[in-house]
């Protein structure tokens, strides 16, 4: 090789090495990718903000066995006749206040202490002597209720406290299923637009070996030094490698839009490269033996069975019949001083203390008992829907697993053969400088050099894309070869 030559080449090199450098420091990395995706993705913004949003909603069940302040305030007057009275009057004024704090316990009790202040003002009435026309009572008063048969000791209550939380825990996880999905696409996108790229590479450089055998042969050719079907063979070699060029292109374009679409860009905006499919940590990545997690989808199904059996429960006790214990004691005080009033409210010589029983059921007994069985059959139903989610999820991961063995066998199988052909290629080129083999032959070894090639992309592909599916059993989706 000439002095010339020989820089020419080592310029070559030089230039192809800084620009590989450059590309590889610009090349977007899977985390960065996933990362945009995060932040300008619409559909996993709404699906985490829902995830959030169900996650704040599921603290509602809190409130159901937590104390309640409660208040009341009413000023007013009455000034209809009386017909039958001991006293008669023309307008009697009345002022109501009332301060309190309720609570319902899990095993059942509910409670209530207030403290009710009321003033009345009789106007236009005869009293007795010495009776004021108007005064202040102080009521404190303690009120108990104990359900026994329908919320007996609380199942109801427990229930709906139930029912609440995992209605929201169902919808938290379905919120979470589709953020855990969209990333998993995301990731699934970009290593296909990654291997649509290689393979453009591939394509690429197969053309421009098939136009240094053209131009080879054709130059053998004018000198008379060679055959024209060497020549006929390398052009028809060129257009058939510039089709599986255009072929590879169309794929790369159509990767390009389904990467855009995840980070919300126009389908045709220009994609930085990527960062390359590296072979030997694919070969080495371990094949996983036990399944992380359930996915979110299972977890939701079993929010849903749970929610089921809460909304069975509660069928069945709101139609039984309703037994329920209650009582109240209630201290009471009147002055005509406000304070004298609140004074007297501490003593006990004029309380008011009573116990009562209330009954009620359903006359409908056949109605009654049709809702119970529906109730219970849904119950059942939701519970055998979770079985076979989580029944369908090992069947999955077992095929995941044996898809992922396979192809790790398939990729190395297909990196030898990318090495043995590499050989088989360069040593035709060789023999066909020395004018010991065909034309055609190269060609034949360029063809399957190539197809190689793109055999170890596809299945470098396919383990990237089981790797994504195998984040859909973890808590989190991160990116990584």
């Amino acid at each position: 090789m000439k002095r010339a030559d020989v820089l020419n080449v080592c310029s070559l090199s030089l230039i192809l090495a800084a620009t590989l450098i450059g590309n590889s420091a610009s090349a977007i990395s899977l985390n960065e990718y996933l990362n945009q995706v995060k932040q300008e993705s619409l559909g996993y913004k709404a699906s985490a903000e829902q995830s959030e949003a169900s996650q704040l909603k599921s603290r509602e069940a809190d409130l159901f066995f937590t104390p309640r302040l409660f208040a009341d305030a009413r000023i007013g007057h009455d000034g209809k006749e009386q017909f039958a009275s001991a006293i008669t009057y023309d307008r009697l004024k009345t002022q109501n206040y009332s301060l309190g704090v309720s609570q319902d316990f899990s095993f059942g009790l509910q409670t209530k202490l207030s403290y009710a202040m009321d003033r009345i003002e009789v106007e236009g009435a005869t009293l007795p002597a010495g009776m004021s026309n108007s005064f202040w009572t102080a009521t404190p008063t303690l009120e108990l209720s104990m359900p026994l048969w329908a919320n007996g000791f609380g199942r109801s209550a427990r229930a709906n406290e139930e029912l609440t939380r995992q209605q929201n825990v169902a919808e938290q996880f379905g919120a979470d299923a589709q953020a855990q999905g969209t990333l998993v696409e995301a990731e699934a996108a970009y290593w296909t637009l990654a291997s649509a790229q290689e393979l453009v590479q591939v394509q690429k450089r197969a053309l421009t070996q098939a136009q240094s055998i053209l131009s080879y042969v054709t130059r053998k050719a004018k000198m008379n030094l060679g055959e024209n079907a060497d020549v006929l063979q390398a052009k028809a070699m060129v257009e058939a490698v510039t089709f599986q060029v255009q072929i590879a292109e169309t794929q790369e374009k159509a990767a390009r839009r389904a990467f855009n679409t995840f980070i919300n860009k126009e389908a045709e905006t220009p994609v930085s490269a990527l960062e390359g499919i590296n072979y030997g940590a694919l070969e080495k990545v371990p094949v996983p033996t036990q399944r992380p997690g359930d996915r979110y989808d299972v977890k939701a199904a079993g929010a849903q069975a749970q929610l089921a059996q809460a909304s069975a429960q509660l069928t069945a006790e709101r139609n039984k019949p309703s037994l329920d214990l209650y009582g109240s004691y209630a201290l009471n005080g009147r002055d005509e001083e406000f304070n004298e009033a609140m004074k007297n409210a501490g003593k006990t010589e004029h309380d008011t203390a009573y116990v009562g029983v209330r009954f009620s059921m359903p006359l409908n007994l056949s109605a009654t008992s049709d809702v119970k069985s529906g109730a219970l059959k849904a119950s059942r139903a939701a519970e055998l829907s979770y079985e076979s989610k989580k029944f369908n999820q090992e069947q999955e991961w077992t095929n995941l697993v044996q898809q992922m063995s396979e192809a790790k066998e398939s990729l190395r199988l297909a990196t030898n053969i990318v090495n043995a052909q590499k050989a088989k290629l360069e040593n035709e080129r060789g023999r066909l400088r020395q004018g010991r083999t065909t034309t055609y032959q190269v060609l034949l070894f360029e063809q399957d050099f190539s197809q190689s090639e793109v055999n170890r992309v596809q299945a470098a592909a396919q383990i990237l894309g089981l790797q994504a599916r195998v984040k859909l059993y973890q808590a989190s989706v991160e990116g990584g070869n």
